[in-house]
């Protein structure tokens, strides 16, 4: 079954579980059963992973934006993300590290290889998932731990994390206030909280002007980059972006401009870039799959859209979407 019939079934139930079961709240029947909804999507979409990538599917353009924007963050910081993690894990002997939300692992095991030494622990709330990165673990014989948790009820042990890494994983949680606590309470005195993480509109809207600005450049292009492949039961063509308030859904966004105020209210900020003022909202799963890189055409609409969201993300005209930021305790 495709990934967006599979969404749209999500939804569907998402809805028909909060109108019988009530508001989400950790340990309601709604909220259980949402959780056990999003479990269920997720193991399907990585029981089709193999080579123990285990990362989540996504359309080449999206890889390409990330690969963008990592070199983005290296000009303005010095190091990649994935450069200044390793840089991180190597300046401690035996580094301990903890993932909240790690998903099936796939990037926990790459720090893995990179850093021998370093003893990995990623949390999730998917057991299912969480097996496949403890069969690669086992299999490249790999110091890396998977455990069962929710984030938003979960107790962590007292100053014993080097790094904690929260990679998009904050804008689904409900308890901000919580995990964040438990974040400071498990880190060292030296040690580093490293997110990467959406700061969009609570629900993953678009900022008035970004929504402006987004839907004249989305109507500019012709109708085979407008396909919707994820929003509806069927792909259809989009007259404007589809940006519908997610919270009416599920947890998707649900407190996503509260992640970075938060952050620097109970941590140092040490660094912080923010990208994407409206890029990855045409290059994700949802018209994503309309580009191929390889055709002239392609490419060029790619690569105008990247350099106009950089203008504007440079000139402070649009808020970022996304952001990487390296937090210490205070």
């Amino acid at each position: 079954m495709k990934t967006d019939v599979l969404l749209h079934q999500l939804k569907g139930a998402v809805r028909v579980a909060r109108a019988r079961f009530g508001a989400l709240r950790p340990g309601s029947a709604a909220y259980d059963r949402q959780i056990e909804m999003e479990s269920e999507h997720y193991s399907k979409v990585f029981s089709g992973d193999s080579g123990g990538k285990l990362m989540e599917p996504a359309p080449s353009a999206w890889d390409a934006l990330l690969d963008r924007t990592s070199q983005r963050i290296a000009a303005i910081t010095g190091r990649s993300p994935d450069e200044q993690m390793i840089a991180m894990l190597q300046q401690c002997s035996q580094a301990k590290m903890l993932s909240l939300g790690c998903g099936a692992g796939g990037l926990e095991l790459y720090y893995a290889r990179e850093v021998r030494d370093a003893a990995i622990t990623g949390l999730d709330i998917n057991p299912d998932i969480l097996k496949l990165g403890t069969a690669q673990a086992s299999e490249e014989g790999l110091s890396v731990r998977f455990e069962h948790a929710d984030l938003n009820t979960a107790r962590l042990p007292e100053a014993a994390h080097d790094v904690v890494l929260c990679h998009a994983s904050l804008h689904h949680l409900l308890g901000l206030e919580h995990v964040l606590s438990e974040v400071k309470r498990t880190l060292r005195p030296d040690g580093r909280l490293v997110v990467i993480d959406v700061m969009a509109r609570n629900g993953y809207r678009l900022w008035p002007k970004t929504k402006k600005i987004a839907n004249e450049i989305f109507r500019t292009l012709p109708a085979p980059f407008r396909l919707n492949h994820t929003g509806y039961r069927d792909a259809r063509f989009d007259e404007s972006i589809w940006a519908p308030d997610t919270r009416a859904e599920g947890m998707e966004c649900i407190r996503s401009e509260e992640i970075v105020p938060m952050l620097r209210q109970r941590f140092r900020e040490e660094m912080f870039v923010g990208s994407h003022a409206f890029a990855r909202r045409f290059f994700d799963t949802m018209y994503g799959p309309n580009y191929d890189l390889n055709r002239p055409l392609d490419r060029a609409i790619f690569e105008w859209l990247w350099e106009l969201d950089c203008h504007y993300l440079g000139q402070r005209e649009l808020e970022p979407e996304t952001f990487y930021g390296v937090y210490s305790r205070d």
